[in-house]
């Protein structure tokens, strides 16, 4: 064997040379020293290689015996163990060289067998270790039979995600071992940022905004703050990649919204307070918002005639509003400081109110926006009794007739209690309470029946409520009942709608003669006499008619008839006559223009007329100023004709596939009586008048008797003293005299006015 080569101890080979040894002797030779010696080393389980140098010294020599000791032990080596470490010896016998020894120092390592990791708190690591908050403190521990400990001051951003290796190793025959952990570290956003921030939001319109969150580690948490508060309107939506979150918030902005703070927050919720924030201050443009109020000072409930009442109209809006409209009822109200219409900036203030003041009010406010109306706001103003109706009321009644008398007020409230007055020449008395219904709301019912001609005169009704006494009393005059008069000024039309297949009559109502009147028309064939038509009126307050054309047709000549008729009789006759209807389609074309020869034959006429006109003033010029000219008594009454409109006049109606044109003249009773003085009267005419009924009526007063003399005298009984009018001054009127002023002349000739009061 030559020098220098190895014997490895192992298996085997060991046991051999250990079994050639068992006899040997203990002790080593003293001649036998060892000549070198070396050092090894081995790891504890692993093979160890012991160097024997067996090389001979001389050419042709041989080894002829090697043999291996460990101290004073004669075992086996298997394997190395701790108990292995030692000093080996090797001796080598030659053929012919002298023996050689050598002395092997074994040393056995022991290798680690476990590597261990641990955190600050002595948390066990396998993978990853934290989080970690950047600026704390990182203490890392490796551990193998007392370990390695790294210490990493202060952590910031760029640690995140960072590999630590532990190694442990004991000697170069082993792999070291080793262990890798992933540092995980909390960060705290690095930036909030509220992407964009329009200069204006319109109210009611979408917008999206925008915030962008970076830098959190684990991912931020976006909030969207209004204050303190959640921002409750509109959603989030939200989308984040591995350093960014974008928070879009979707809304519709109001004007609850305006001036208030929108902040975006994002918040690292495995930190402590561990967030940032961008605000935006929201500007948001709308119509006014507007609330009216009466003043808080007032009690709405008692408000009364002659208060003094204001209003508040309370604006919000933005762009400031540059306008405020007050209305009433829906009417625009103006500054009027005489009619106690106050208005300043956002007040209105209305002085000494009556009961007119009372209705709904609104306020109106206007702006670049828009313009917005408040609430209505409703007025109540409480006042005494007033009547409904501010005229003298005509009733007619005939002698020992009842007739029901309703007396109607306004009042707030409307709990009324009536008192009735009579007052005649030389009579002003209260009457019973049993005679009329006094606790009707604002109405009370009186019957009432003239039993002689002195129970006619006037009828006065009081009212009184919580706030006081009615100051004019409602005033009814009795009088003897009569006829209607005729009715007036009656105008013919098509009725326009889609069809227009009626004609219209309207006219004037008449004196109703004290009582209810009703209304009637008659349509008689012009050649015939035949009635086609007779209807009452449509409006039971005024004489208007609706004709159906195809009562008419075949015929198409007609006159009219239209009369009033109460209890007493009927009213003399208007007459609407030469009504025609022509057929446009029966009218031929002759194709020839008439408007040339038209024209000539005015231009004729004109001519004709000036040249009348011209001698007539010739004349007159010769004859001088010396005599007056001579002026007929009729000529000084008054002439009534309708309007040329109604004279000779001409509309067209449709019925079914045909049109007709209708042409009519208006002839009025009183044209007869009055515009036609020259028609000399024949004797049964005369014989007529004498048959007819005739109205006694008393002769005007020189003071009249009016409502606002009985509230000035109280109507008290015994304060006045009325002179009784004489019946010997009465002056019979005939009914054919001008039945439209019979009203006037019966209200002002049948009143009796007081003489004198003490």
């Amino acid at each position: 064997m030559a020098f220098g080569e190895r014997v490895i101890l192992r298996g085997l080979y060991f046991f051999v040379v250990l079994f050639f040894c068992v006899n040997a002797d203990e002790n080593w030779d003293k001649d036998d020293d060892p000549i070198s010696t070396s050092e090894v080393t081995a790891v504890l389980g692993k093979s160890a290689s012991l160097p024997c140098d067996i090389e001979p010294s001389t050419r042709g020599d041989g080894v002829y015996m090697i043999l291996w000791f460990r101290d004073n032990a004669v075992k086996p080596i298997y394997s190395i163990q701790l108990s292995d470490e030692g000093i080996y010896r090797c001796r080598v016998d030659f053929r012919k060289s002298p023996t050689r020894n050598f002395q092997v120092n074994l040393t056995v390592t022991y290798p680690p067998r476990e590597l261990l990791m641990y955190d600050t708190s002595g948390r066990k690591i396998d993978t990853v270790v934290g989080p970690y908050q950047v600026g704390k403190e990182f203490k890392l521990s490796c551990e193998v039979r007392g370990g390695n400990t790294l210490i990493v001051p202060k952590l910031t951003r760029e640690h995140l995600n960072t590999t630590y290796k532990c190694r442990a190793t004991s000697t170069k025959l082993v792999p070291p071992l080793e262990k890798t952990v992933l540092l995980d570290v909390y960060l705290k956003p690095e930036s909030v940022t509220i992407v964009s921030k329009p200069s204006q939001l319109v109210s009611g319109e979408l917008y999206n905004l925008s915030c962008e969150v970076t830098g959190s580690h684990p991912r931020a948490k976006v909030h969207w703050l209004e204050g303190n508060e959640e921002f409750k309107s509109g959603s989030i939506i939200e989308r984040s990649n591995s350093t960014v979150v974008y928070s879009t918030l979707e809304f519709y902005p109001t004007p609850e919204d305006h001036r208030k703070q929108l902040r975006c927050r994002g918040d690292n919720l495995a930190l402590s307070n561990a967030f940032l924030e961008d605000s935006y201050h929201l500007n948001v443009v709308f119509p006014p918002k507007v609330q009216l109020e009466i003043g808080n000072t007032l009690n709405a409930q008692n408000i009364k005639e002659e208060d003094d009442v204001y209003f508040e109209c309370k604006v919000r809006a933005n762009p400031e509003h540059n306008r405020i409209t007050w209305k009433h009822n829906g009417i625009i109200l103006m500054q009027n400081a005489t009619a106690g219409i106050v208005m300043s900036s956002q007040n209105l203030v209305l002085q000494k109110i009556k009961r007119e003041n009372g209705g709904n009010y609104t306020c109106l406010a206007s702006n670049g926006r828009g313009e917005t109306t408040s609430t209505v706001v409703p007025l109540r103003v409480q006042f005494a009794p007033v009547c409904k109706t501010k005229d003298v009321t005509i009733i007619g009644a005939s002698m020992d007739e009842s007739v029901k008398i309703r007396c109607e007020v306004d009042a707030d409230p409307n709990q009324v209690d009536f008192t009735w007055e009579f007052n005649n020449s030389g009579e002003n008395f209260e009457l019973a309470p049993a005679k009329f219904d006094g606790n009707n709301g604002t109405a009370s019912e009186f019957l009432y029946t003239p039993m002689s001609e002195r129970d006619y005169g006037a009828l006065t009704c009081w009212g009184r409520n919580a706030i006081g006494k009615q100051k004019t009393p409602c005033v009814y005059q009795v009088i003897p009942a009569v006829k209607p008069s005729p009715v007036n000024n009656c105008t013919l039309k098509a009725l326009l709608n889609q069809t227009l297949e009626s004609l219209d009559v309207e006219c004037a109502a008449g004196y109703d003669g004290g009582l209810r009147q009703d209304f009637r028309l008659e349509a008689y064939e012009a050649q015939t006499n035949l009635l086609r038509v007779n209807i009452s009126s449509i409006s039971p307050e005024a004489p208007v008619f609706r004709i159906p054309v195809a009562d008419l047709l075949p015929a198409n000549h007609f006159y009219l008839m239209v009369y009033a008729i109460n209890a007493k009789g009927r009213s003399e006759v208007s007459l609407l006559e030469d009504i025609i209807l022509r057929d446009s389609g029966k009218q031929t074309d002759t194709g020839v223009s008439f408007i040339p020869f038209l024209l000539l034959l005015i231009g004729c006429l004109m001519t004709l007329g000036i040249t009348v006109l011209s001698v007539m003033l010739m004349f007159y010029r010769r004859r001088g100023t010396t005599s007056p000219v001579h002026v007929e008594p009729y000529m000084k009454q008054p002439i009534i004709s309708p309007p040329d409109s109604r004279n000779n006049s001409m509309l067209d109606v449709t019925h079914g596939d045909h049109t007709y044109f209708v042409e009519y003249t208006l002839k009025q009773v009183g044209d007869y009586a009055l515009n036609q003085p020259d028609i000399i009267q024949s004797p049964q005419d005369q014989e007529k008048i004498k048959r007819e009924p005739q109205l006694f009526l008393p002769v005007r007063p020189d003071t009249l008797f009016a409502p606002y003399d009985i509230h000035k005298q109280g109507l008290q009984t015994n304060k006045c003293t009325l002179n009784p009018f004489s019946t010997k001054s009465w002056e019979p009127i005939s009914f054919k005299a001008d039945r439209n002023m019979m009203k006037e002349i019966i209200i002002a000739n049948s009143i009796p006015g007081p003489e004198s009061c003490v």
